[in-house]
């Protein structure tokens, strides 16, 4: 059956664009806690992004009939919220391994991408959740854009 849904009843970038610009807006504000905090990954860095993710998932939710009418609109949101917390933590760890580095302390930024929580917030979260974007890119292609 051929599927002839169109997204021209929802404007993509009045649904899209806003909320992306504040998880943009929302990373950062996590980032800036980070630098605050000294660089460590505390309780309220946790719940902080748990809130980012929280929010995503909620305004997904209020937005899921909209999400429906744009090819693509529910896996695009996806991405969005995967590369905004999952770049903000690496290029704040990149930064701070750099740091180190050109001060010549290597160990303390070895120390600090394997033995410390960035390890988590850095490559454990950009594996896990990557395998199951991953999954939701193929489904969503699979289904030609659309999630139901």
């Amino acid at each position: 059956m051929l599927d002839t849904r169109t997204s021209a009843d929802v404007n993509t970038r009045a649904l899209l664009l806003p909320y992306l610009l504040v998880l943009i807006a929302a990373t950062v504000a996590v980032q800036v806690v980070v630098v605050l905090v000294g660089g460590r990954l505390t309780p309220v860095v946790a719940v902080l992004t748990g809130a980012t993710g929280i929010g995503a998932v909620a305004w997904g939710w209020v937005h899921r009939r909209e999400l429906r009418q744009v090819r693509f609109g529910a896996v695009v949101a996806h991405v969005a919220l995967f590369l905004t917390v999952t770049v903000s933590y690496t290029v704040h760890a990149v930064i701070r391994v750099v740091e180190l580095g050109s001060q010549g302390d290597v160990e303390a930024a070895t120390e600090l991408i394997l033995g410390s929580p960035w390890f988590g917030a850095t490559l454990v979260t950009s594996a896990a959740w990557g395998t199951g974007l991953l999954i939701h890119v193929i489904g969503s292609v699979l289904g030609r854009g659309w999630d139901d």
